[in-house]
């Protein structure tokens, strides 16, 4: 084996994948301005093609020299498997489009079909071990499901049909999951990229800090603020803790956060900007496609979920900081929001601008994206303060490139499971299975949902998680009488909150290592925060109104009654309501939070007349801005 020292791999790798990287989105941006090349199938096999390329190419490696040449070996069988399989289907797509069904597929054909498979598997397998093996049950169910018994049984499938349905339709790798990777998610990550490289975030955090960190636990307000910002154009969770928590944790440690509590509080805020339009973190242009809803009414639904689960959050934030005796952040810390306007102001031009295109203008996301990323490289480029050196925007590019081809890989298995649902007939017998386990009440089939939530979305970006679910669980919840738009939004605020709940809590753990506190007590804060948030979720499929739908005077109403089921919530969680209160206060607080849930008058006035009872009483009889200390609050011990 040659030395490393003089193997130049390593190096001329980087630049062939920054090279192909950049001729992929030089060829997405024609596609969107211009239309695909051919056929919308040859766009996606070229799509898919350079991203699994970069995805297996561009992993890091074993140190052990001996290892490191066997991944060496594997990775690039599985691009040339990639790229040929795909170019094959480039190639051959006149003929391949024009067959009338499976017999008339050549020997060939069903090899190439399989090695696609096994591509997709692979391409699976680096990147979550659950998808993975949902893959495989995914193939083995349609080649042996005949053999299982019961309501799981179908005709069967011989391998000819098998790879006819799962590589050459739009029903198999290349149906919804990678249609919305090429269509939408590839362009906002690139939009996203290039709002880092031109400070943007430094920008939203130093402004959320300007107009929050005076209150009481300001910086874990800022810290509120400036990832439901940035959060929105990311488009990652992860990427999310990433860009704004290495500064806002070590400031809320700073001004005196619990190291674990520091983390649960970005983690909540990063993943809640998944829900803060006009991105949504892409998720919701899968919802669009999906359930053919479109995407403005979708954003536009999403604003009062959005604003009520940041309300949860600030009130949790706000009692965890009387809790500690906190105040704001340190003055000469906190940024001058005049100065902040000044520098950045124009950094605002291309968010604002794709909100407008995207909500007023109905464009399509990819076109609106594409625009909108121009806009932001020349205002960036305009002023010297946020000026990006050509070098380090190349680089942003590339990451934003290889995070898009990891999550495109993820997606692509995601058509293995489309085809074992459509073509065996399986998604008309699980909602058959769900609804008879909860004898079809709504309530109990959401929490089975909840429970497929947790178990499916472990470890995976929410777009892939929410996908799972759209697929196996949507259908049980709208026959169960969930409205179709509320069923989607709900399964989506808890494929965002799989990515903090143990045991694998990825979301939870990165901010734990930021935060160097323990990740599993940072997940169970975090989970025990976003409690009050549930409350809006479940109202999501009770009440159009939370969604925007129906009468001014009904959604004001719906959205009056979800604050206070958020705040009686979280006063009952963290034991504070206009005072420190004990634990059967507490118990009523949890109680009346609940039967917000589901609007009526009865359940209404029951659960206002508790808030508001427990809250005049504890208001008449605080003693001052003293009780708003450790010494005096209840003595129970909160997460």
């Amino acid at each position: 084996m040659m030395d490393e020292d003089k193997y130049q791999g390593p190096a001329l790798l980087g630049i062939v994948l920054r090279v192909v990287g950049l001729t992929l989105f030089a060829y997405m941006a024609y596609a969107t301005l211009y239309g695909p090349y051919k056929t919308t199938v040859v766009h996606l096999a070229l799509f898919a093609a350079a991203m699994l390329f970069i995805a297996f190419l561009g992993r890091g490696r074993s140190e052990v020299p001996g290892m490191r040449a066997v991944q060496w070996g594997l990775d690039v069988v599985a691009a040339v498997a990639a790229v040929g399989s795909m170019g094959y289907l480039v190639v051959e797509y006149e003929r391949l489009l024009n067959l009338w069904g499976s017999s008339y597929l050549t020997q060939m054909d069903i090899w190439v079909g399989f090695v696609m498979v096994a591509v997709a598997l692979e391409a699976a397998r680096r990147q979550s071990i659950v998808l993975a093996l949902l893959g495989l049950a995914g193939v083995a169910y349609m080649m042996w499901g005949n053999l299982l018994p019961g309501v799981f049984a179908h005709a069967g499938m011989d391998a000819q049909r098998f790879a006819y349905i799962v590589a050459y339709t739009s029903e198999g790798l290349f149906g919804t999951g990678l249609q919305v990777a090429a269509t939408y998610l590839f362009m906002f990550m690139m939009f996203g990229a290039t709002l880092q490289a031109t400070k943007t975030g430094d920008f939203i955090i130093n402004l959320a800090n300007a107009g929050l960190g005076r209150q009481t636990g300001g910086a874990a307000k800022g810290s509120m603020a400036a990832s439901a910002g940035l959060g929105t154009m990311v488009g990652s969770a992860v990427g999310n803790v990433v860009a704004t928590g290495t500064f806002t944790i070590p400031l809320m440690i700073r001004t005196g956060f619990r190291r674990h509590v520091a983390a649960a509080v970005e983690t909540n805020t990063s993943e809640g900007a998944q829900l803060v339009p006009p991105i949504m973190g892409a998720a919701a242009f899968i919802m669009a496609q999906i359930t053919g809803i479109s995407y403005a009414t979708i954003a536009v639904a999403a604003i009062i979920p959005a604003v009520l689960y940041y309300l949860s959050l600030y009130w949790v934030i706000h009692i965890e900081a009387l809790k500690e005796g906190l105040r704001g952040m340190p003055e000469d810390e906190i940024p001058s929001a005049k100065e902040t306007m000044k520098d950045g102001w124009h950094l605002l031009i291309a968010p604002v601008l794709l909100f407008w295109l995207l909500i007023v203008e109905s464009y399509t996301p990819a076109y609106a994206s594409l625009i909108a990323l121009a806009v932001a490289l020349l205002a960036g480029m305009a002023r010297a303060v946020t000026r990006v050196p050509i070098g380090e925007l190349v680089g942003q590019f590339d990451t934003g490139i290889r995070q898009a081809a990891g999550i495109t890989a993820l997606i692509i298995s995601i058509g293995i499971l489309q085809a074992a649902i459509v073509a065996t007939g399986l998604g008309p017998r699980l909602t058959e299975i769900i609804l008879s386990v909860s004898d079809g009440s709504l309530i109990l089939t959401a929490l089975l949902t909840v429970v497929a939530a947790t178990l499916l979305g472990m470890g995976m970006p929410t777009p892939i998680a929410y996908l799972l679910l759209a697929m196996f669980a949507a259908p049980a919840l709208i026959t169960a009488g969930a409205p179709k738009l509320g069923a989607h939004l709900f399964l989506f605020y808890f494929a965002i909150k799989s990515g903090s709940t143990p045991p694998v809590a990825l979301v939870a753990v990165v901010a734990a290592g930021i935060a160097k506190a323990n990740w599993w007590r940072t997940s169970v804060t975090a989970f025990v925060h976003s409690l009050p948030g549930f409350i809006v979720a479940f109202m999501f499929l009770y009440s159009d109104a939370l969604l925007m739908q129906g009468a001014p005077l009904q959604i004001a109403a719906a959205a009056v009654s979800a604050g206070v089921g958020v705040f009686a919530m979280a006063a009952g969680i963290q034991g504070w309501c206009g005072d420190w209160i004990g634990w059967p206060e507490r118990a009523a607080l949890v109680a009346a939070a609940i039967s917000l849930i589901n609007p009526g008058s009865l359940t209404d006035v029951a659960g206002f007349a508790v808030v508001g009872g427990i809250l005049a009483f504890r208001l008449v009889r605080k003693r001052g801005p003293e009780s708003e200390t450790r010494e005096t609050r209840s003595p129970t011990k909160e997460i």
